[in-house]
């Protein structure tokens, strides 16, 4: 699993922010896996992640779908995307997949010390690190880094940074509020671990800096 390791900001930032997936495998547990992960994605919401999506959708929590959409369209195979913004939650919900022992595989992403800290206090040992290597490249094609914070988020690339410049704009103008435009921000993410909340925090501390007119 690489497309959530690469989200940028400040470590302070970073630390309420966290990517969870659910993942049936073709050959071992896809067979038979819709009802066990139906069984986990309701208990997740009980958690109140602050984003999720279902692999047979396609659509997350703020463009569109209603959450009993996301319950009914799992199958099996189906997989589960979502985020969380609060290291209690997250820890909740991994407590609660960890006693349904369903035999699905889960991904957390995150800050690797604060993950690793997290699952040994409730007796997880993860089997699999992966770690973001940085960018490499042309570097320099790249949008700044105050605005990558935001479109890193999506993990398919799915927040351009043309709208994150608009949103910033709108809302520097008194056209939208934080939250509407975290929103907006969040809509076109495809994988579901866009962290609105986290996104309104950033807004906060940046459109002060911007002015109308740098773009």
């Amino acid at each position: 699993m690489t497309h959530s390791l690469h989200r940028e900001g400040t470590i302070n930032s970073l630390e309420r922010d966290y990517a969870l997936f659910i993942y049936p495998a073709r050959g071992f547990n896809y067979k038979g896996s819709g009802p066990k992960v139906r069984r986990i994605m309701e208990l997740l919401y009980l958690e109140a992640p602050v984003n999720m999506i279902a692999s047979t959708l396609r659509r997350n929590l703020y463009s569109g779908v209603r959450p009993e959409e996301v319950l009914e369209g799992i199958k099996d195979g189906a997989r589960i995307f979502c985020a969380f913004n609060n290291r209690e939650k997250l820890k909740a919900a991994l407590s609660g997949i960890k006693k349904l022992d369903e035999g699905i595989s889960v991904v957390v992403s995150g800050l690797i010390d604060r993950v690793r800290g997290l699952a040994a206090e409730i007796g997880l040992n993860p089997y699999t690190i992966n770690l973001s290597l940085g960018i490499h490249g042309r570097t320099d094609r790249l949008p700044p880094a105050d605005i990558r914070q935001f479109t890193t988020m999506c993990g398919h690339g799915m927040v351009a940074p043309a709208l994150v410049q608009d949103v910033i704009r709108k809302v520097k103008k008194g056209r939208l509020d934080l939250w509407e435009g975290s929103i907006i921000l969040a809509a076109p993410c495809t994988c579901g671990i866009y962290n609105p909340h986290r996104s309104q925090e950033m807004l906060n501390d940046l459109v002060p800096l911007y002015t109308v007119n740098r773009w």
